[in-house]
C-alpha cells in the first residue's frame, strides 16, 4: 500500500512538473522569437548595420534550441509550431533593393509575423499557470518583447498597419498587454518586501511609459533606436533576481 503511494506521488509529480517546465520554456522562446525579430528588422531600419544581424543569428538560434525542447517536453501545440517554424526560418534574409531599401519577400513576412501571433496567443492561454513572482516577470518580459517585435515589423513595412490581419491583432494586441504589463508589475511592486526590487520595476515601468505611445499606436516610427535601447534597458532591469 506505501508503495502505490509512493508511485502515485511520484506519478503526480511528474504531470505537475512538466506543464510547469514547458510553460517556461514557452515563454523563453516567445521571448527569443520576439527578440530575433527586432534585431531582424533593425538591421534593415539601421541601413544593413551588421551588429543586428549579428543579434538576429543568436536569437534565432536560442528560439530554434527552446521550440526543441518545448517539444520534447509535450508542449501545447509544439509539432504544430515547429512544422511552422520550419516553414520559413531558412528563408528570413533581408536583401537590398535600391528603390525600396532592405526587405524580405513579404509571405515570409506574414508567416514570421502569423507565427509570432500563434505562439504569444499560446502564451496568453496559459497565463494563469504562471504563478511565482518569476514568472510573472518572464511574462512580462515577453509582453515587452512581444510589442517591441510587432512594432518594428510594423515600422519596416511601407503599408504599415494596413498590411495587419484582424487575426494577429486579436492574437497580440498592444493596448490589452500594455495595459496588462503596467498592472503586473504595480502588483508584483505592492506584493515585494524589498526597496530595491520596488524601485526596479518602477523604473522599467517608467522605461516602458517613454515609449509606450510610439510601440503600442505605431507613432513615431522613426524612434525606433530609442524603442530598441528602452526595451533593452527593460530587459535587463526585469532580469535581476
Amino acid at each position: 500500500m506505501k508503495c502505490v503511494r509512493s508511485i502515485c506521488l511520484l506519478v503526480l509529480g511528474i504531470c505537475v512538473f512538466f506543464p510547469v517546465h514547458a510553460n517556461e520554456t514557452l515563454l523563453n522562446h516567445v521571448k527569443a522569437t520576439s527578440q530575433a525579430m527586432s534585431a531582424f528588422y533593425m538591421q534593415g531600419l539601421s541601413e544593413g548595420n551588421e551588429k543586428y544581424l549579428k543579434e538576429f543569428t543568436v536569437f534565432k538560434k536560442q528560439s530554434i534550441t527552446l521550440l526543441r525542447q518545448y517539444v520534447r517536453n509535450n508542449g501545447t501545440q509544439g509539432e504544430k509550431l515547429l512544422h511552422k517554424w520550419q516553414g520559413f526560418s531558412d528563408q528570413l534574409v533581408l536583401k537590398y533593393d535600391k528603390e525600396y531599401g532592405w526587405e524580405v519577400d513579404n509571405r515570409v513576412r506574414q508567416d514570421f509575423r502569423s507565427y509570432l501571433s500563434d505562439a504569444y496567443k499560446l502564451v496568453e492561454d496559459q497565463k494563469s499557470n504562471y504563478k511565482s513572482v518569476a514568472q510573472k516577470k518572464l511574462l512580462s518580459l515577453v509582453q515587452i518583447e512581444a510589442l517591441s517585435a510587432r512594432f518594428f515589423d510594423i515600422s519596416s513595412t511601407y503599408d504599415g498597419t494596413d498590411s495587419l490581419f484582424s487575426s494577429d491583432i486579436a492574437k497580440l494586441n498592444p493596448q490589452t498587454i500594455s495595459a496588462d504589463f503596467k498592472a503586473t508589475l504595480t502588483e508584483l511592486a505592492k506584493l515585494s518586501e524589498n526597496s530595491a526590487m520596488k524601485s526596479t520595476l518602477s523604473s522599467a515601468k517608467s522605461k516602458w511609459q517613454f515609449v509606450e505611445n510610439s510601440v503600442v499606436n505605431y507613432r513615431g516610427q522613426s524612434a525606433y533606436f530609442v524603442v530598441y535601447a528602452t526595451k533593452n534597458k527593460i530587459q535587463k532591469a526585469l532580469s535581476m533576481p
